[in-house]
């Protein structure tokens, strides 16, 4: 596989560069925006890790220019990254975001799970991947959503979200199961989920302040509803019987709209 690194650090390029070749990755440098878009046209690589703040041009529109022109895997990074700055990067086309200092491996593991989605996506969305509810209706293999006939594209991250949980309609899905099932972290990282959420809700919902169909569950996780559900945006578990979740059936007790 083959990736590129781009950051003006020169020892932390240096450093993982080192590293990521010793776990069998052919790599790539750049140390500007300008030299990152001319790496990456001339090598192709499978992955690339950005930082936000590269000089000349900085890593946010670089991952614009390269998301609407390739399906390279993108990883942005950047020291003090903001909520906007990770919604504004989603938007653009990566597909995580990850925080300055970074660990090694925590870096590996993060390359290792997008990749490793990246393959498997295809196959898992590819008998259903036309998904309709009420007027929703999901292309995931072409990462599509419309609503009410209105196309908004979708970045790969956001249609396995949403494809999850329209797959799952009616069922609350604990946060940390998303991110295993749509980043293949262990991590639980709440963070990661929320920030997707809400920029998935501008695509789909009527008001995305007050969402019909993508619910928080406060203190657990999301559901999708087919039906609108209005009101707050959150629901209310029925106090019987007690919440319990199979990750393999993802099987969950009745859920009730809180009102207005």
């Amino acid at each position: 596989m083959k990736m590129l690194i781009a950051d003006n650090d020169r020892d932390l390029v240096d450093m993982l560069t080192y590293w990521l070749r010793g776990h069998g990755y052919e790599m790539l440098r750049a140390f500007d925006g300008i030299q990152a878009v001319e790496q990456w046209r001339k090598g192709q690589p499978d992955l690339v890790l950005l930082d936000a703040e590269l000089p000349r041009i900085d890593g946010f529109e670089v991952c614009r220019r390269m998301s609407s022109e390739s399906t390279s895997l993108l990883l942005l990074i950047g020291n003090n990254l903001s909520e906007e700055d990770e919604v504004r990067a989603f938007s653009l086309g990566a597909d995580d975001c990850l925080h300055k200092p970074l660990s090694p491996r925590r870096l590996l593991a993060r390359i290792r799970a997008l990749t490793r989605r990246a393959v498997a996506a295809p196959h898992a969305v590819a008998g259903d991947s036309i998904l309709t509810a009420g007027p929703i209706r999901l292309d995931a293999m072409r990462h599509q959503v419309s609503r009410d006939g209105h196309m908004s594209r979708l970045t790969p991250i956001e249609s396995r979200l949403l494809h999850l949980l329209m797959t799952h309609s009616g069922q609350v899905l604990p946060t940390a199961l998303i991110v295993e099932r749509v980043w293949g972290y262990d991590d639980g990282d709440t963070g990661l989920v929320k920030t997707h959420i809400r920029h998935l809700r501008q695509k789909v919902e009527r008001d995305p302040a007050v969402p019909e169909h993508i619910q928080t569950v406060p203190g657990v996780g999301y559901t999708f509803m087919d039906r609108p559900a209005h009101g707050n945006d959150a629901l209310a578990l029925d106090p019987m019987p007690a919440f319990a979740l199979d990750h393999a059936a993802l099987s969950t007790p009745t859920l009730h709209a809180v009102g207005a």
